[in-house]
């Protein structure tokens, strides 16, 4: 394969990667690529660099721990400890992504990436899962069998890919959602990732056979009257040779069905053309010669390839000038002069890190009371009510209301991060509330990114994160929200969740339609979900179950905020409304929570002592 023509270093570089580790992280990925995913790596070099990376991180992470998984000793037999190995990576890369950052180049270009495009990690754990799995040895008995592996291991990290190239495209929607809308189109997108999988079966065939595996099902196997010890064996029959031609003429035709999004940038559509061309040389390559297929991995025969990817580089090179890359996923950073690591590297390193501030403190004084860790709440979630029954009483507008609600607003995020709160969740604007007045929907489409865009520019250790859908947002209130996520992504304080045009039962009823469809195409077996695989489809699936729960203005109930995530949250009601609330009012309420005995349906441990309340709200249990 030819080399890329532009240099690694630019591709960093354009695409606003100036930390050395990182560099060598994404560094690893594209070797990785390059060495193992000829197709995938020919088709990356379509792509704009911010895009090009990010499939090198994705493809050459997930490389890595496979290669863990699949890994031999020096006498060709399974490495005994493989299995450790696995473990600790996995264990690695949960601590990693929790702390926002790697611990090794190749996590550190996977977590970057996950975060600059805002990938959910749901997939990468179904993986691991399924790894786990074949370091104990795996068999297919049935092609059954054989695509539910499939639709584990190798389909959501397509349709991540997939995300990737649609938000190129200029495309908000996932894979999943535009398959959840066209119904016949999540079955042919399955369809076209089985293509990828037998051919990749057929073509690594050797390796497999090496390590003492047989990719195929057993029932394929019986059906062409293939032995599986002649396959171990390496002996080539006739019955296999007819099996490996009809296969890989089978993969043709499910890889004639792929269909390609509704609404496609010129230059992504030339990429995926170029996949799936590519891929249907490589069926050929293997069905000229099948008896080989148990010996070496068949190569793609150079003219043929360069008669694919020359004018596919042209096409695509015209296409992205013609229609510059929509989306900027991280805003580059100013490039500091090449230094060798050390002192002199670190310190640019950290001259480069956004600056953070710490917020400022309450006009009172007042400082937040000490809490033991171990009473302290991790989550707190608010209903923020009563703006405009607080305008009213005094005389003013309701929409007054909710301006003055903005003040208090930043006043508890300062107060959350100088407690030290981890999750701060706020209810800015529900699904139901459309049905408001026209002005006060003016107020709040306004206010909402302002105050967004203000906790961005304050520059505080905080977060941003957002649940809710598009449907019916102005654009530049999803835009503000997108961007704040994109330019908060590395802060390690506070993370704030705002729930704006978001409804419970809507998350709820979108994530079991979104497992429905995997169920219908097979992707998920109905038996054996869980709440885990259940929360990985909701709007933030990282978020954690909420501590405290806290309504403001009187009303006492929850109003279709966080049913699934406010399961066992504590629950505290307060008659004061939202703009006459700030953070001492936050700190009393964990107060009270302290004092709460929290069981889960155990016995009671001892609740942790704190001092008296302000009287700031009357709990209610």
């Amino acid at each position: 394969m030819s080399s890329p023509a532009v240099p690694p270093t630019c591709v960093y570089r354009r695409s606003g990667i100036h930390d050395a580790a990182l560099r060598r992280g994404y560094e690893a990925c594209r070797r990785a690529t390059r060495a193992t995913g000829e197709i995938e790596y020919a088709v990356s070099l379509l792509l704009p660099p911010p895009l090009r990376i990010a499939t090198w991180a994705l493809y050459g992470a997930v490389r890595a721990v496979d290669d863990l998984a699949d890994a031999v000793g020096p006498d060709g037999a399974a490495d005994p400890g493989r299995a450790g190995r696995l473990e600790a990576w996995i264990a690695a890369f949960d601590a990693d992504l929790r702390a926002g950052r790697g611990s090794d180049p190749v996590r550190q270009a996977l977590i970057h990436t996950m975060l600059t495009w805002n990938l959910p990690p749901g997939f990468l754990h179904t993986l691991f899962e399924e790894l786990r799995q074949d370091v104990h040895g795996r068999q297919f008995a049935t092609w059954q069998e054989w695509r539910r592996y499939n639709s584990l291991i190798n389909t959501p990290l397509v349709l991540r890919a997939g995300s990737l190239l649609l938000r190129a495209a200029g495309v908000s929607a996932e894979p999943e959602a535009i398959a959840a809308n066209v119904p016949d189109v999540a079955v042919l997108w399955q369809t076209a990732v089985e293509a990828i999988y037998l051919t990749d079966a057929l073509v690594d065939l050797s390796d497999d056979l090496g390590r003492g595996h047989v990719p195929l099902p057993q029932e394929a196997l019986d059906e062409a009257g293939v032995c599986r010890t002649d396959l171990l064996a390496r002996r080539t029959t006739p019955e296999f040779e007819y099996l490996a031609r009809r296969l890989a003429e089978q993969a043709r035709t499910w890889l004639d069905r792929m269909a390609l999004p509704p609404v496609l940038h010129p230059a992504v559509g030339v990429a995926l053309g170029a996949y799936t061309d590519l891929y249907r040389l490589r069926l050929k390559a293997a069905a000229d010669a099948p008896a080989a297929l148990l010996h070496r991995r068949p190569a793609l025969p150079r003219g043929a390839r360069l008669r694919l990817l020359l004018p596919a580089r042209a096409k695509a090179a015209l296409s992205w000038g013609l229609f510059p890359f929509p989306v900027q996923p991280c805003p580059p950073e100013p490039a500091p002069a090449e230094t060798p690591d050390g002192p002199e590297e670190e310190r640019l390193q950290a001259a480069r890190r956004r600056p953070v501030v710490p917020p400022p403190p309450h006009p009172s004084g007042a400082r937040p009371p000490r809490l033991p860790a171990e009473a302290m709440p991790r989550h707190v979630a608010i209903v923020m009510d009563g703006n405009g029954r607080w305008a009213t009483a005094r005389g003013l507008p309701r929409t007054d209301g909710h301006r003055r609600g903005v003040e208090a607003l930043v006043d508890v995020v300062h107060g959350a991060l100088e407690i030290g709160l981890e999750h701060l969740t706020l209810y800015a604007f529900s699904t139901e509330n459309w049905k408001r007045p026209a002005d006060e929907l003016q107020t709040l489409m306004y206010e909402i990114p302002q105050v967004v865009h203000r906790l961005v520019t304050e520059k505080v250790d905080v977060r941003v994160r957002w649940a809710g859908t598009p449907s019916r947002l102005p654009a530049d209130v999803v835009e503000r929200l997108l961007d704040a996520e994109r330019e908060t992504r590395d802060h390690t304080g506070l993370t704030l969740t705002m729930c704006v045009n978001y409804g419970g039962r809507a998350e709820i009823t979108a994530a079991a339609a979104k497992l429905a469809q995997e169920a219908v195409a097979g992707r998920v077996d109905p038996g054996s979900l869980s709440e885990h695989a259940f929360a990985r489809c909701l709007h933030v699936p990282e978020l954690p179950d909420v501590d405290l729960l806290v309504r403001t203005g009187g009303d006492q109930r929850t109003s279709n905020f966080l049913p699934w995530q406010a399961t066992y949250a504590e629950l505290l009601f307060l008659d004061t409304p939202w703009p006459a609330v700030d953070r001492r009012t936050l700190w009393d309420a964990m107060e009270q929570y302290a004092r709460r005995t929290r069981r889960y349906g155990s016995v009671a441990r001892i609740p942790a002592q704190a001092s008296p309340l302000s009287g700031r709200g009357a709990p209610t249990t």
